[in-house]
Parts: structure tokens; C-alpha cells; sequence
């Protein structure tokens, strides 16, 4: 059972959501998987930053343990915005060694957790929303998704303007880089059974099915 954490979104002025990449939905459910969606229990859905950071009380951090005791797993999934809560989500999953995967903005999330960093870089080489491929990443051989995908080179998508550096991340291990400009595009989080994030989308690239596939498979 694996838990998706819902995305807000304005939709109109009176009508909010919480989402779920369905995408992400479609590859956990062809590994194997069981996916449940993970929604807030309280307000911490504000937006995080800009004069508008929510803190987390004792009771919503309990209730966020209480719901991720109840998956095997756990997805951050991308998109607009980021969220007090799933900074937390990432602390209780290392904290109990749940296996967590973050993609795009779910990487962006357990980078700040574990004490780093990001900052936005606006030119031409990410943020290319309808491009299937934009640049390649190397991967570490010595790491394990380069264990999982098999490849130290490969042609990735990206569709972002916040990123991160070797001088801006703590507490993990760079395991890819962006070819052209040395941005890491993931981490792994040692000692744990699975904590990596990812910078571009996997879930819109069929040749990186073997991420979900590993991670559904290490929950067995």
C-alpha cells in the first residue's frame, strides 16, 4: 500500500482541490502496488513561504504519523507549490525507515528536510514543459538507482526553476547531475531501505518504469 501525498490547488476562487498525479497512480498500480491517497488533516495545506508559512502543531504531526503508519510506503509527488506537512512526511519516513520516494517537487521537499537547500535558475535549460527529453543526467555508478535503471548516462525530462547544488544539499549523496549546468537531479539518503529523490518526472517516462518497480518491490 502506498501513499500518494495530494497536491493543493486553486482551481477557481471558490472551488480548492487536493491532487493526485495520475500518472504516478497508473505506475504504482502496474508494479503491483496499492495506491492510496494521503490528504491533510488540518490547514497545513497553505501554501509554505512568502509570509504565509504554516507550523505544524503537535496534533497534526501526530495525526500525519498515525496515517503514515498505515502505508508501506510513501510518493511526494511534483508540483506548484510545496507544504509544511510533507517536510515533516519526509522526517517521519527516515525517522522509521519508510521507504519514500520524491519526485520533482517531492525531491525539492526532502532536500529541505534533511537540512539543505534549493534557489530558482531561470534560463533555458529546465522548465521545458512540453519537452519529452531536455537534457541528459550522469548517474554515479556506485549508486543505487544507477543499480536500478542500469545507465549512468540518460536523456531526462524537466519541467522546473527551483534546483539545487553540490554546495546546497546535506545529509545524502548526490547519485545524478545535469550534463549541462552540474545541478544535482537526485539524492539517496543512506542507511534507509529506500529515500531517493528525483528531479525530473520518471512517471512520464515509460523507460524508467523499473523506479516504481523496485520501489514497489522493496515493500514486499
Amino acid at each position: 500500500m502506498i501513499g500518494i501525498v495530494g497536491k493543493p490547488e486553486n482551481t477557481t476562487k471558490r472551488l480548492n482541490y487536493i491532487l493526485v498525479n495520475n500518472e504516478i497512480r497508473k505506475c504504482i498500480v502496474n508494479n503491483g502496488g496499492l495506491p492510496i491517497g494521503i490528504l491533510p488533516m488540518d490547514d497545513s495545506f497553505k501554501l509554505k513561504g512568502e509570509g504565509n508559512k504554516y507550523e505544524l502543531t503537535s496534533e497534526d504531526i501526530s495525526n500525519l504519523k498515525e496515517v503514515i503508519s498505515r502505508v508501506d510506503g510513501i510518493i511526494l509527488q511534483g508540483g506548484l507549490v510545496s507544504n509544511a506537512y510533507e517536510e515533516e512526511i519526509v522526517k517521519i519516513c527516515l525517522s522509521t525507515n519508510k521507504p519514500i520516494l520524491g519526485i520533482c517537487s517531492g525531491f525539492n521537499n526532502m532536500v529541505r528536510a534533511i537540512g539543505g537547500s534549493l534557489y530558482e535558475k531561470k534560463n533555458n535549460i529546465h522548465n521545458k514543459y512540453d519537452e519529452n527529453y531536455v537534457h541528459n543526467v550522469i548517474i554515479n555508478k556506485s549508486s543505487y538507482l544507477y543499480k536500478i535503471l542500469k545507465k549512468d548516462i540518460i536523456p531526462v525530462n524537466s519541467i522546473h526553476i527551483r534546483v539545487t547544488d553540490m554546495n546546497n544539499i546535506k545529509n545524502c549523496r548526490a547519485t545524478a547531475i545535469c550534463s549541462i549546468d552540474n545541478t544535482v537531479e537526485a539524492i539517496e539518503i543512506e542507511e534507509q531501505k529506500f529515500a531517493i529523490g528525483i528531479k525530473w518526472h520518471p512517471e512520464l517516462m515509460s523507460e524508467m518504469n523499473n523506479i516504481f518497480k523496485e520501489f514497489v518491490e522493496v515493500l514486499k
